[in-house]
């Protein structure tokens, strides 16, 4: 069990009745009906962490869950891997991307099916879903850049504003219906505090809790900094590839500089831009 990351509930108050008191007081009751993550996902994404357990026991994680399996294989499929005969196997998806993309593949689709419906903000979730995976793969690129483990640094930028589907869970669960303009203040001001609940309920990483207890803030982060500053920068290249400027997320910024990517990394990131766009779609 990881040490909780400081993220306290002293929320500020808000008028009774708003959407931000609901919420606030939700959190800090502890009154959440939190998604839950298949215990089949962590499996997984142990044993392709883990050198001394082989791809077959990832396979066969895998293969416990059908639906999960299922996805995992459409993904698998997606154009964007290339393959020109198809996969029709868990071992056989292992065996040609390699379990660490295997386990990317089966954590994003189980985060995906725990927190993503078809409730009423369907539409906040599913451009939330479409920004934090976007952010995640952004994160992969520039992991790989600087040599550094791809899959952790998926996982940060997936999940670095997982509490963004708690507080949408909150208000979807009440009996009102608030202006948009108005959830998505109230996500904004308490997706950090809700993410690092859902965090302990998931019993996430020491990398991901520290991301998500960042937030937006851009202060120097205490722990896992290189984790941040990535999941961080993927987010900015992220945003800036949905409004069509993917060229102005390399601008020197703090995080490039604590990253110290040179701008040769940085052309090869945003060369990948399509690419991760074709990913999204596929994975969406």
């Amino acid at each position: 069990m990881h040490a909780p990351m400081s993220a306290a509930l002293d929320l500020p108050r808000a008028a009774e009745g708003s959407a931000h008191a609901l919420v606030a007081r939700a959190l800090a009751d502890g009154a959440l009906d939190l998604p839950v993550l298949p215990r089949v996902a962590h499996d997984v994404m142990l044993a392709a962490q883990d050198p001394t357990r082989g791809s077959a026991e990832v396979a066969r994680h895998i293969e416990r869950d059908p639906a999960l399996s299922a996805t995992v294989l459409r993904s698998a499929n997606a154009a964007i891997y290339g393959g020109a005969v198809e996969i029709v196997s868990a071992r056989q998806a292992v065996a040609r991307l390699g379990t660490v993309e295997v386990a990317s593949l089966a954590m994003t689709a189980a985060v995906r099916a725990s927190v993503v419906d078809d409730g009423p903000y369907r539409g906040e979730l599913a451009q939330w879903w479409r920004a934090s995976l976007t952010c995640g793969l952004f994160a992969k690129e520039i992991a790989r850049a600087r040599r550094h483990a791809v899959d952790s640094a998926f996982m940060c930028g997936l999940l670095r504003l997982l509490g963004v589907p708690v507080v949408l869970r909150v208000l979807a669960r009440s009996n009102e219906r608030f202006d948009p303009a108005e959830v998505a203040t109230v996500t904004r001001a308490l997706a950090t505090a809700a993410g690092m609940l859902l965090c302990e309920g998931w019993n996430l990483s020491g990398a991901v809790r520290a991301t998500v207890a960042q937030g937006a803030s851009t202060d120097a982060p205490p722990q896992f900094a290189e984790h941040v500053f990535t999941a961080q920068l993927g987010a900015a290249m992220a945003q800036a590839q949905a409004a069509g400027d993917l060229q102005s997320a390399v601008a020197p910024s703090a995080q490039i500089v604590a990253l110290n990517l040179y701008p040769e990394d940085l052309e090869r990131i945003v060369a990948t831009g399509p690419i991760i766009a074709r990913s999204v779609e596929s994975l969406a």
